[in-house]
């Protein structure tokens, strides 16, 4: 109220402004945030009736385009925000990481009072007109604008905003239907866009959903981006949408799935088919979850129809197509555990009903109970070591399945059945999702009659894998599922495992050099893990047992020699003998010479670890 002190702040309001351009656009951290403080705090000791003359024809021809230009000196490159993934293993907390990350604190605060003092002087929704009038016009400083709208909208009353927030949402909702695809440069765009509509939905209250079928696409579509900030922020927006229809995001989802399955399946059928259908179905299969299946029919039929026709023609569109399978056979394996775990707790049965019960009653009468109780069934007969013959010399059969199993998820088994073929294609990346979709297939059959004879039908394509020079991690990924294979398919595999399996992993291992690079260090592991695995679960005949155990002991002294070791363990328990032998020839037994055993076709140059024996129990 002091004339004198008004006076004097006008004074040093005036050249700053004049100098503000320069001063804010200065690379110099400290010199942008000492003027955005000082004029803040001389807009707030004058007041509006003081500031407003002096501000107002400077903020309208040249402060505005001047804080715009400034923001871009903070805002990151679109390349750190895609490959913030490979960079950052915790996930960045979306627009606030991207854009205060690259600003101190001191800076960031210093934005917020000036943008504050602003809104007070102008009003929030005449601040609010004059960003929208830019949005829309050919500027391009969108993502700066849209980052000021975002603040004064979130320090704004919503009857403030009321008169422009409907085309600025407006804006919004039109740009992610015609959005490029998020990992190009348009991404931050994109970014500061959905923060926008996670600021203004509340204000938009209940009208937000006459946007829903503009808007479910593109969020969905954004939710499987490589950009984990875009990831961040399209499920931030899925449920600030939610919330205003008072339920979850699976469940808006869910009340919705018929629009959004339609949809795909009329997109999928086009002539001119967008690889971006399948991350918009890839969206809502993972925030639905296993309840989205009943509605997956139809939809999964026509991918396929994609797969065979396109297979050689589109490789992003089959990419996209084998994504969106791989994605429902995982979430079909997950609801097959889930249904085989309730089934579980169902059947368990009191071991000891008698005894539970007396434990309920009270002790003294408990304790008279149980000296009473009299044993009258008579204890049965355990088996004998006489009862179990050898089955080394008797080979499975490749019998039906056992019919009292239910049967498996049809769904799974038309994936898997389709997908196979993927296993020859000439891109690893196509390789590695048909793998996974075996193999998620396979979990989803577990314990049904349909196990064995999809095992029986993907074996083939399954082991051609490692009969080709692929890159090594389509090698080991093909060892993970054979792991899980021979798991499910025990004594089952017998035959396959001698025929099939064990003469690519006897060249592997045999081509193998003991100075291994890398990959091949990485992938002898895998073998060999892969081979433990094999031996503990299918029963192995002698002469295949007694060929692993001299192909593999001449990895003593190399970097997989832990995975040897854990390899002979297993080997141990059924073939003991035979490494017993082996190590004798190695002179690893005590009070056993090598030279009083003949020839086993092992090098004694070999030299395993001290206390071998000790460690595999011998």
């Amino acid at each position: 109220n002091d004339d004198s002190v008004g006076a004097r702040v006008e004074a040093v309001l005036e050249p700053l402004l004049t100098q503000f351009e320069r001063f804010v656009t200065n690379g110099e951290s400290r010199q942008r945030t000492d003027v955005l403080c000082v004029i803040s705090a001389c807009v707030k000791v004058l007041g509006q009736h003081r500031a407003l003359p002096l501000v107002s024809p400077w903020w309208r021809s040249r402060g505005l385009s001047a804080l715009l230009t400034s923001l871009s000196v903070s805002l990151p490159g679109t390349s750190l925000l895609i490959s913030e993934k490979q960079e950052h293993t915790v996930l960045p907390d979306g627009v606030s990481y991207v854009l205060e990350n690259y600003r101190t604190s001191e800076l960031s605060h210093a934005l917020d009072l000036f943008v504050q003092s602003m809104a007070d002087l102008f009003t929030p929704r005449e601040l609010g007109a004059q960003l929208l009038s830019l949005l829309f016009d050919s500027s391009d400083k969108h993502v700066e604008v849209l980052w000021m709208l975002r603040k004064v909208a979130g320090q704004a009353a919503h009857e403030d905003m009321s008169s422009i927030c409907p085309s600025a949402f407006q804006y919004c909702v039109d740009f992610c239907g015609t959005a490029p695809d998020p990992d190009t440069s348009h991404a931050v765009h994109e970014l500061m866009v959905l923060d926008v509509i996670s600021t203004l939905v509340p204000m938009i209250g209940s009208n937000v959903a006459y946007y829903m079928d503009t808007l479910l696409f593109p969020l969905l579509q954004t939710t499987t981006s490589s950009s984990p900030a875009l990831q961040a922020q399209a499920h931030r927006v899925l449920e600030i949408l939610a919330q205003q229809t008072l339920t979850s995001v699976s469940q808006m989802l869910h009340d919705n799935v018929d629009y959004i399955v339609e949809g795909c399946s009329q997109q999928i059928r086009a002539v001119t088919l967008h690889p971006r259908v399948f991350n918009i179905l890839c969206g809502a299969v993972l925030l639905v979850g296993r309840d989205i299946l009943v509605y997956m029919d139809d939809v999964v039929e026509d991918t396929l129809d994609v797969c065979e026709r396109l297979a050689y023609e589109d490789e992003e569109v089959v990419l996209g197509a084998l994504q969106f399978l791989e994605i429902v056979t995982r979430t079909v394996a997950d609801e097959s555990k889930m249904i085989e775990s309730t089934k579980g707790q169902a059947e368990v049965v009191d071991p000891d009903p008698i005894a539970t019960a007396v434990k309920a009653m009270d002790d003294a009468v408990a304790s008279r109970m149980l000296d009473d109780l009299v044993l009258t069934d008579p204890i049965p007969e355990l088996p004998t070591s006489t009862d179990f013959e050898s089955t080394d010399d008797v080979e499975p059969s490749d019998t039906e399945p056992d019919d009292t199993a239910p049967e498996g998820n049809p769904l799974a088994i038309k994936i898997c059945l389709s997908v196979q073929s993927f296993l020859y294609a000439d891109s690893s990346a196509h390789q590695l999702l048909a793998l996974k979709t075996v193999h998620n297939s396979t979990n989803a059959l577990q314990s049904t009659r349909d196990l064995l004879p999809l095992l029986n039908e993907v074996w083939p394509s399954l082991v051609n894998r490692l009969s080709q020079r692929d890159a090594h991690y389509v090698t080991l990924a093909a060892c993970d599922v054979i792991e899980r294979v021979c798991t499910l398919g025990s004594s089952w595999m017998r035959k396959r495992v001698k025929d099939d399996l064990w003469p690519h992993f006897e060249r592997i291992l045999q081509t193998s050099s003991l100075r291994m690079q890398r990959s091949e260090c990485t992938l002898i592991k895998r073998v060999l893990c892969t081979m433990g695995k094999v031996v503990e679960c299918v029963p192995l005949d002698e002469g295949m047992a007694w060929t692993v155990c001299v192909l593999v002991v001449r990895f003593f002294g190399t970097e997989v020699e832990p995975e040897l070791v854990e390899l002979l363990q297993q080997m141990t328990v059924l073939y003991g003998d035979k490494v017993w032998l082996i190590l004798a020839k190695l002179g690893c037994v005590e009070n056993v010479q090598p030279d009083t055993i003949l020839d086993i076709g092992v090098s004694t140059s070999i030299k395993p670890p001290n206390g071998i024996c000790q460690m595999l129990g011998l």
